[in-house]
């Protein structure tokens, strides 16, 4: 198996618990809290984990929740690379109400990354071995969004796959950038980027494809939640609906599409099986409370369920 590093500048500790009820003002008793790891490249270095792959997580934190972070990392046994940063590292709240069956999701900004600290992490990129890194999650603050050209070119000298899973201005500028051999946004966000509204994951997956063979991408991944997923390369157009699943927490899960589809990715596997794992990883994290990744054994048994024949609708290119 390829050896895969993943890059996480702005990680968390996600904390999450359940209340029967959240009211203003009133003190709110929580139970069942839970901590994990968290943060774009860290929750796909998660996945692979689960799912026997090799992987390191490369990652920037600082203060008391950084020392943390590095302890929920240790006792999963998951290799990582640290970039220490003076900023505090944040953490973000899932709280499930248990009267109504609502998640809120509270998600800390992050703290400010020194020129320096950034570069640091670029520099950690060109150090260490690696045939595909996953950079993914949102860029804190001091970052510029040219970090990806950078990422990218570094990728390209030495013969490296590079996947990047982000947002807003960041997407936007990747998207433009071109070079990149995965990106996966969510619906709203390919939508934002591209200044159009679809209504048919059949009109996505077009789109998706016109991108790739502008070069923006050797593939795009769509996530649409309740709907599925499509997948653009320049040969073929996939689209998968979504594993029928009793959904609890979304948190998680475009990360888990990502650590799923890499880890087959990674071991020589084909685009279309790849697709099919990250939607089973996905749809298994769904079911998990707060930010539980999903288990091995519901992720065996989606994608069992998940066949091409029946499941799969795949549009000639």
């Amino acid at each position: 198996m390829q050896h895969i590093m993943t890059l996480t500048f702005n990680p968390t500790v996600d904390a999450a618990c359940e209340v029967y009820h959240v009211d203003a003002v009133q003190k709110i008793r929580t139970h069942d809290e839970s901590f994990h790891p968290g943060g774009g490249g860290i929750n796909v270095a998660r996945v692979i984990d689960r799912l026997g792959g090799s992987t390191q997580a490369l990652y920037a934190r600082g203060g008391v929740m950084g020392a943390v972070l590095d302890h929920l990392l240790e006792e999963r046994q998951i290799a990582k690379k640290i970039i220490r940063i003076a900023g505090e590292t944040r953490i973000n709240n899932v709280i499930h109400e248990q009267s109504t069956g609502s998640e809120y999701r509270f998600i800390a900004e992050g703290p400010v990354l020194q020129d320096s600290e950034w570069r640091d992490c670029l520099r950690a990129c060109e150090d260490n071995d690696w045939d595909w890194l996953v950079v993914s999650g949102s860029l804190p603050r001091g970052v510029p969004v040219a970090v990806y050209d950078e990422l990218i070119a570094l990728a390209g000298r030495r013969g490296g796959e590079i996947v990047i899973d982000t947002s807003g201005e960041a997407l936007q500028h990747v998207m433009q950038l071109g070079g990149a051999t995965l990106i996966k946004p969510s619906q709203d966000e390919f939508e934002e980027c591209t200044g159009q509204k679809y209504d048919r994951p059949e009109d996505i997956a077009e789109a998706a494809q016109h991108l790739v063979h502008g070069g923006i991408s050797k593939a795009i991944a769509v996530t649409l939640g309740a709907e599925g997923a499509v997948l653009a390369t320049r040969n073929e157009k996939i689209c998968l609906p979504s594993p029928k699943v009793k959904a609890i927490s979304a948190s998680g899960a475009g990360d888990s599409f990502v650590g799923g589809a890499l880890y087959v990715l990674a071991k020589g596997g084909s685009v279309a099986d790849a697709f099919r794992l990250g939607l089973a990883c996905g749809a298994a994290t769904v079911m998990e409370k707060g930010t539980g990744l999903g288990t091995l054994e519901n992720i065996k048994e989606i994608c069992q369920n998940i066949a091409a024949q029946s499941y799969a609708r795949i549009f000639a290119s």
